[in-house]
């Protein structure tokens, strides 16, 4: 298994943009493409990762509140106790209801994981949003789970499907890094599914700083859409992934300077089309 992680606290330059890939998956991450301008903690609390095995891809967002202390512990552990299995050549299992308890397993070992880092330096959890992806070629398989208004979008010759994202209904947004955040809320207040990879031509996620209003661009699931469709037919997937990764990114990063307000941004793509 080979992996990347980009932490925020390795990108504090406003405009900046760090990029990487390995064959058919990028993750990019920035501090964004103007200040912020309401109360935080660090300057990125934004991270994203990805691994990749002989059995399909992994890819997570997190992005934290308070510090970037809990986004980054939420990643790790995910990375450390899941991605292997997520990956490997024989998959965990072959059920769809038993590839949904795994999700939450791994959303509660990265709930876990935020107050466990607060705990061993003294401080008050920072609470994170997480969204994550499993696709498994063979198995025609993609799981995808998110807590938080992260953003994780299936991608078609037509458009661009939200499967993350935060009910618009909902008052508040959920978060990982909360004694209370069980089980049985979790079911509740997350969105986790299993679903087929046909017709897809990529899966991308990102964190809020893609759509916030008055920050990001009006229509996210075009924006992402649009920076899938300007790669060329026949493009390397290796290639077409971090063109697509970095489209996403410049055109959140031009939104923020156009309305004179940031925040960071993370995300990454997976192509399909091989």
């Amino acid at each position: 298994m080979k992996s990347i992680f980009l932490r925020g606290r390795d990108q504090h330059r406003i405009g900046g943009l760090t990029l990487e890939g390995l064959g058919p998956v990028a993750a990019a991450l920035s501090r964004g493409g103007a200040r912020k301008t309401y109360d935080h903690t660090d300057p990125n609390e934004d991270c994203v990762a990805f691994a990749l095995g002989d059995g399909g891809e992994l890819v997570i967002a997190a992005d934290g509140h308070h510090g970037d202390l809990g986004s980054e512990a939420a990643v790790q552990a995910i990375l450390s106790d899941f991605a292997a299995r997520f990956t490997a050549a024989t998959p965990p299992t072959t059920s769809a209801d038993a590839w949904r308890e795994l999700a939450f397993d791994a959303l509660l070992r990265a709930n876990h994981a935020v107050l466990e880092i607060a705990g061993r330096n003294n401080l008050r959890p920072a609470p994170t949003t997480l969204v994550l992806a499993v696709l498994r070629p063979a198995e025609d398989l993609l799981l995808h789970a998110s807590v938080g208004d992260s953003h994780l979008f299936a991608i078609d010759a037509a458009g661009a499907t939200e499967l993350g994202g935060r009910d618009p209904a909902w008052k508040f947004t959920p978060f990982l890094g909360y004694e209370e955040a069980r089980r049985d809320l979790l079911e509740r207040y997350s969105r986790v599914g299993v679903r087929s990879l046909e017709g897809l031509r990529a899966v991308a996620l990102a964190t809020d700083g893609l759509s916030e209003l008055g920050i990001g661009v009006e229509n996210p699931a075009g924006t992402v859409h649009a920076s899938v469709a300007r790669i060329e037919p026949g493009t390397a997937a290796d290639l077409s992934a971090l063109r697509a990764c970095r489209g996403i990114i410049e055109d959140a990063m031009d939104a923020h300077r156009r309305q004179e307000a940031g925040d960071n941004l993370a995300c990454s793509v997976v192509w399909l089309q091989r």
